[in-house]
């Protein structure tokens, strides 16, 4: 691209900036937007041009007071944060001489070249104030996406959960070593929904039981009002417990292959869970000659979690015997896991580009690369593209 060429672009992102000011409609689609595909590649700062912020302004309003006179300002700082864990740039002071030398990512991100903040702004933006907002940045952009995908007509209601390992820097002290994985570091236990948005995570330690993460998840998403109609897990999360926090404190339906060991739990036989209930006869809740789904949910708030648990890991026995539509669809979701833990390594960094030593930043570093994938994510669906949407290809 010519200097002409550079000085054309610039005057139509001004104008393009001017008049979505003038109409004040944020949802205003540009028919300049371009989805990176293999014939035309689209430079990383250019596609993040077209990412609207202002459903953040809640959450950046707690670290920026002030923020309705500093609004584009702040929109610049996330931006190059996201365009720094998509561009594998693994330090500030690497992205800031970008912004310093490149004038075109920095206009294309919403800074004014002539005018750029000091590096000292930018670190405190991003090691101090949204090292502590991150999650809730996260959570809010989950929330923007499911509101979109929804008026797109589709939903986010099947997920499927799976741990991934975050390896430590070498000599990192506060690393601690697992025999099952053969490393030291820590892990990720992520829910990721099938159209492979990042729903939900939780930092864990490398020898963490993953399944007490299950329920956690269940409950960000109701927090930020997403029910999963179902969700596949391997067999290290279907304990009873699990299973009846699934069923019946969210009505999530859970997908598991059943594990050789497991025998028959008579305790979930209707006729025991109808014996377990009669028990609570003097109950002011208990009704005779009630539904078994009422039984269930009785005893699953009387915290009777074996008997609910067991009735439906029976259930969910015999279904995968019978189906195997079921069993394809598990074991599908179990593949997906695996290439898409891969596909988080590989294409933005994720343990690979760690910045430092200590669980602190391995942990911000993988939450900002799942956010930066989400981001991409979001981005597609303001300008009404709803397929592939975490996929990197082709950003240059």
């Amino acid at each position: 691209m010519g200097w002409d060429d550079i000085q054309i672009d610039r005057l139509i992102k001004i104008h393009r900036k001017n008049l979505e000011k003038e109409m004040g409609n944020i949802e205003n689609q540009f028919p300049l937007f371009k989805n990176p595909t293999e014939a035309n590649p689209v430079e990383t700062s250019e596609f993040l041009s077209h990412l609207n912020l202002e459903f953040l302004d809640m959450v950046l309003k707690e670290m920026f007071p002030r923020l309705e006179h500093i609004k584009p300002k702040v929109y610049a700082r996330v931006r190059l944060t996201i365009f720094m864990k998509l561009r594998g740039i693994r330090n500030l002071k690497e992205g800031y001489r970008i912004l310093q030398t490149n004038p075109m990512v920095a206009e294309n991100l919403g800074f004014y070249p002539d005018n750029l903040p000091s590096y000292e702004t930018i670190r405190h933006f991003v090691n101090d104030l949204l090292a502590e907002k991150v999650d809730k940045v996260f959570y809010r952009v989950v929330e923007e996406m499911d509101r979109r995908m929804k008026n797109k007509g589709e939903k986010l209601e099947k997920g499927r959960e799976d741990a991934t390992v975050i390896t430590a820097k070498r000599n990192d002290d506060e690393a601690v070593y697992s025999g099952y994985y053969k490393t030291k570091g820590w892990k990720k236990d992520l829910l990721v929904s099938k159209q492979g948005i990042f729903l939900s995570y939780k930092d864990m330690g490398i020898n963490d039981d993953e399944g007490n993460a299950l329920p956690y998840h269940l409950q960000k998403l109701k927090e930020v009002g997403i029910n999963l109609d179902s969700l596949t897990v391997d067999g290290g999360y279907p304990s009873y417990e699990n299973i009846a926090i699934s069923h019946c404190g969210y009505q999530t339906n859970l997908l598991y292959k059943p594990q050789k060991h497991w025998v028959h739990n008579e305790k979930g036989s209707p006729r025991k869970i109808r014996e377990r209930y009669s028990r609570y006869w003097k109950d002011e809740w208990y009704k005779p000659d009630e539904t078994i789904e009422y039984e269930l949910q009785f005893l699953y708030k009387r915290g009777e979690h074996e008997y609910v648990g067991a009735y439906f890991r029976n259930l969910q026995v015999k279904k995968y015997e019978a189906s195997e539509e079921l069993r394809k669809e598990i074991t599908r979701g179990r593949n997906e896991n695996e290439g898409f833990n891969s596909y988080l390594k590989q294409h933005v960094g994720f343990e690979s580009e760690l910045p430092r030593k200590g669980k602190k930043e391995a942990f911000f570093h993988t939450t900002l690369c799942l956010l930066a994938l989400n981001i991409v994510a979001l981005t597609r669906l303001q300008n009404g593209i709803t397929e592939n949407l975490t996929s990197v290809a082709y950003l240059a």
